[in-house]
């Protein structure tokens, strides 16, 4: 099955549903009589067609590093007077970390020896 080959409904439901609505609400705005039916059945039907939608809303809603140093570096140079001392502080301290700006010091203590356990389930050892 080709885009070309579904109705003008079906493919209003494909862009509502990959936009992000239930099965449901997609049936419904994309003019659906019954949208609880047409939503599941599209679900299947079109299967093809939707596969992708996973990655496509979940990209927009994952923000990357240099959007987070963004953040971060206007709520820290922010003149809004309902922004804290202490969220500034907050976001120049994460800014701070990921950028490498602080190390944290482990100590270990004590003579027992460090022991590594490998553990390879059956069948998976050469």
């Amino acid at each position: 099955m080709e885009w070309d080959d579904l109705t003008t409904k079906q493919r209003a439901w494909v862009d509502y549903y990959k936009s992000g609505h239930t099965q449901t609400e997609a049936a419904r705005l994309a003019g659906y009589k019954n949208p609880e039916k047409a939503g599941y059945e599209n679900s299947i039907k079109l299967q093809f067609f939707i596969s992708d939608r996973e990655v496509i809303l979940e990209q927009p809603r994952i923000a990357d590093m240099e959007e987070l140093n963004a953040f971060w570096t206007d709520v820290v140079r922010s003149q809004n007077p309902k922004i804290s001392m202490k969220d500034k502080l907050k976001a120049s301290e994460l800014r701070a970390k990921a950028a490498g700006g602080f190390l944290e010091r482990v100590e270990l203590s004590g003579h027992e020896p460090v022991k590594i356990i490998v553990d390879i389930p059956d069948g998976e050892a050469e």
